[in-house]
């Protein structure tokens, strides 16, 4: 039987990353995924991701502290400078306009394809003698006083100190552990697609709060490029997934009433629409089981969120840069299996992941109303906020840490 510090399981950026920053710290790591390719292949400037992040600083932090965000195309890696937001009525006055060198930094994001990111931490992980990759399933585990036992599908049984859910917002792990996840259907579904514009987007992403409570975001790719996301309701979202290249190009620029064509120019698709439905998730728990904790939930297996202020990915990094400061500053005299270090992780997440999943909750609640009273509070609200150096810095300067 082959015993491990840590189980990872599952292959997505989370928990990718989460080997690369604990193997740093010399624990031996066993990871396991049915798949580790992320299955797009983009070496050119014709092929993109339509699967895109936008990084906030913190993200970019654990990136650099594992060696990786150097070793990035940084082609391929677009710059946000200014941020614009516009509310259903179309008016001039309210749009919210973020601006780095208004708020004195130097970028207010980074967009990058989720590919190229996966990718990158697979090279990393060739040159990091700590970690041990399986293609394989987990089938069973069992956690015990002193241990914690994963049973794969293939019959392979190994043991760890820890195990780590990293294994999507499916988890079968945290499933199997029947750990109280709340789930909110927003009853839309995010249509990604990606495009060519005749006008130069300048680093600016956009949305739109649309009339119909839909959402739709531009995000800025290198050379006159732009990554759509659409929050739409789901007959509409079939619609726009069954359209073909010219039909969906149009429709995205006569949306918000043409104001969409005015910043844009006409589009050309690159990559043909996919649809992914939106959901808030958050599980009561994130270490388990209740005495000798021994598993840890990662990334999208502890929460989900509505993509419109654009942090799931980086509340789930945020989650693996905690829990590695967290083990690499531990004391001495501790184990990393120690249940104190587990619930110092709990306790340190629980209040940005609260926070961050009511914030972007409540306003996905207010941009979707069809109350007239609430549509011109959260317009006139955008404008007056707008209006306000002060409390623009302040909202870049929580979305950069």
């Amino acid at each position: 039987m082959n015993s491990y510090d840590l189980i990872i399981v599952g292959a997505g950026i989370a928990g990718k990353a989460t080997a690369l920053r604990l193997a740093q710290l010399g624990l031996k790591m066993l990871h396991i995924a049915p798949n580790f390719d992320p299955g797009v292949h983009c070496n050119d400037d014709l092929t993109w991701d339509s699967r895109i992040y936008a990084l906030s600083s913190s993200t970019q932090q654990l990136l650099a502290d594992i060696h990786v965000w150097e070793a990035l195309d940084h082609k391929r890696i677009q710059v946000v400078s200014d941020m614009r937001v516009m509310g259903d009525r179309g008016q001039h006055h309210d749009e919210l306009h973020f601006s780095a060198y208004s708020a004195t930094v130097p970028q207010l994001a980074w967009i990058v394809e989720s590919s190229h990111i996966e990718r990158t931490l697979d090279t990393a992980s060739k040159f990091q003698g700590n970690i041990q990759r399986i293609t394989d399933s987990v089938v069973d585990f069992k956690s015990a006083a002193d241990a914690v036992t994963v049973t794969t599908q293939t019959g392979q049984i190994y043991t760890a100190k820890l195990l780590l859910a990293a294994d999507g917002a499916r988890s079968s792990i945290r499933e199997k552990l029947q750990i109280e996840t709340p789930l909110n259907d927003y009853q839309q579904t995010a249509v990604v697609a990606n495009f060519e514009c005749e006008l130069d987007h300048q680093g600016a992403a956009c949305q739109w709060f649309l009339a119909n409570g839909e959402i739709l975001a531009l995000l800025p790719l290198p050379n006159k490029k732009l990554s759509m996301v659409w929050s739409a309701q789901p007959q509409h979202a079939e619609q726009l997934k069954a359209m073909d290249a010219s039909s969906l190009s149009a429709a995205v620029q006569a949306a918000a009433d043409g104001s969409v064509r005015k910043r844009t120019g006409s589009l050309k698709m690159l990559t043909p629409p996919q649809g992914f439905p939106l959901r808030r998730m958050r599980a009561k728990r994130i270490i388990a089981p209740d005495t000798h904790p021994r598993i840890i939930l990662i990334g999208d297996a502890a929460h989900v969120m509505h993509p419109l202020a654009g942090q799931g990915l980086n509340l789930g990094l945020r989650d693996v840069a905690t829990l590695g400061k967290i083990f690499e500053d531990k004391e001495a005299f501790r184990a990393i299996d120690d249940p104190v270090l587990l619930r110092r992780y709990e306790r340190a997440r629980h209040g940005d992941t609260d926070m961050l999943l009511f914030t972007t909750d409540q306003l996905q609640k207010m941009f979707s109303s069809n109350s007239a009273l609430v549509k011109t509070v959260r317009n006139v609200g955008m404008g007056i906020v707008n209006r306000s150096a002060f409390l623009k810095r302040q909202l870049i300067k929580k979305a950069l840490s």
